[in-house]
């Protein structure tokens, strides 16, 4: 039981990280349609971009959930091109936060995420993993 509290513990304390990472209010409204212009006028990459030929897979070390959902990735999608990103390294979490403001997940993100092109899973459950399912098809070799 103390266990379990503790890891919904360290998932609260990721959301609040990133509730404080968007705190900032955007300079420009961002959607995925214009990220994808807005990034090509820049040189660089967007999210979207990145995920159409990778899935993202933005998870956190101490997170249960995410455990779970590699797991399942490993075992039902081994051939999936599945970029794994843990959140807690400077430059992931520089990419988290992009895909957070990209997709408009807003205030209420956290982990696991899973990007692909412009569809994403966040958190874990049997509807996420049916989402997961269906799209994933698109990235395996």
């Amino acid at each position: 039981m103390t266990h379990r509290l503790l890891s919904l513990l360290v998932c609260l304390c990721g959301f609040l990280l990133v509730a404080a990472c968007n705190s900032e209010e955007p300079k420009n409204e961002t959607t995925p349609d214009t990220a994808n212009t807005a990034a090509a006028e820049s040189g660089e990459k967007s999210i979207i971009d990145l995920s159409a030929s990778e899935v993202y897979f933005f998870y956190q070390e101490t997170c249960p959930h995410c455990h779970d959902a590699a797991a399942y990735l490993h075992e039902n999608h081994p051939d999936a091109k599945i970029k794994a990103l843990n959140i807690k390294m400077p430059g992931n979490m520089k990419l988290f936060t992009e895909a957070v403001k990209t997709y408009k997940i807003g205030n209420t993100a956290g982990t696991p995420l899973i990007c692909f092109g412009r569809n994403y899973v966040m958190g874990w459950s049997d509807e996420d993993k049916k989402m997961l399912d269906m799209w994933i098809k698109a990235y395996t070799k």
